[in-house]
């Protein structure tokens, strides 16, 4: 069975295209993957807590973090993000092929298209079997990101 024909068999491709049209035309990626990705379970292992930030955090009047939180509602997410280590093989992978990416984008190609070479690229290094609904939703969240700012900006280069 070739590549392409498992991963229209284990993932709905339309459905992923849509919410990534749907990523895309709200241009809020991150509030797309912190809406639908449990960051506040899904810790790394190494990520012990801190107890004296716990305190710190207790000692802090509610309405100042709500403050806190509304000026940055993302803040914590991001934070996470950056320590995840899932996350950033993931992107890791994305930023391989990004120079694919990138002329997919400028081609117009459809969204399933970009979706079909990004779950490729992860399926040949991770394993299909490895893909899980977070792996999903940060693929879903990093290539808009990459159709709205370019993939050479979102990789950095």
């Amino acid at each position: 069975m070739s590549s392409l024909d498992e991963l229209n068999q284990k993932f709905d491709l339309d459905v992923l295209s849509e919410q990534l049209k749907a990523t895309v035309d709200s241009k809020d990626p991150v509030g797309y993957m912190r809406s639908n990705i449990n960051w506040e379970i899904d810790k790394d292992l190494d990520d012990k807590p801190n107890l004296d930030m716990v305190a710190n955090m207790m000692s802090v009047s509610y309405s100042s973090n709500i403050g806190y939180e509304m000026w940055n509602p993302f803040r914590r997410f991001l934070e996470w993000l950056g320590r995840n280590k899932t996350a950033s093989q993931i992107k890791k992978i994305l930023c391989k092929i990004y120079a694919e990416i990138q002329k997919l984008i400028d081609e117009e190609a459809g969204l399933k298209k970009i979706l079909t070479v990004a779950l490729s690229a992860i399926a040949a290094t991770i394993g299909i079997g490895a893909i899980n609904p977070m792996i999903l939703t940060l693929v879903v969240g990093f290539l808009a990101t990459m159709i709205l700012k370019g993939a050479a900006n979102f990789c950095g280069i």
